[in-house]
């Protein structure tokens, strides 16, 4: 999928996992999107400052900080609180979902994920 200026939509992925990574960079490039990808919430939110991702799936559960910790900076700061960010997790807890949506996540994916529900969550979003 392209921006109006022909170049393709831009989508952060924050997950520690390296076969997730690996597994939504063949699948976003294939479906048209550009991936980049963060290893933790740290790495994520700077490349997000550095690449103005068009969309940031961000999964819940990596070392440090936790989706939620992270999520919160998202919004907070004017530069990144617009972008919207999908949660992916193994987390299958109505509270959970209830809460990430509440901060601000336009969406909740649960792992293990499928990815045509990832890809049509993305159109969703990114017309």
């Amino acid at each position: 999928m392209t921006e109006a200026g022909g170049m393709p939509q831009k989508i952060l992925v924050i997950d520690d996992d390296f076969a997730n990574r690996q597994v939504l960079q063949l699948v976003l490039k294939r479906n048209g999107y550009l991936g980049v990808f963060a290893e933790d919430g740290c790495e994520g939110l700077q490349l997000a400052k550095e690449t103005k991702p068009d969309l940031v799936l961000l999964d819940f559960f990596m070392p440090g900080e936790d989706g939620f910790e992270i999520l919160a900076q998202f919004k907070a700061d004017p530069a990144l609180r617009d972008i919207p960010v999908i949660i992916f997790t193994v987390l299958v807890r109505e509270e959970s979902e209830r809460k990430a949506l509440e901060m601000g996540a336009v969406a909740y994916v649960t792992k293990p994920f499928d990815i045509d529900q990832v890809i049509t969550c993305i159109r969703r979003i990114l017309p």
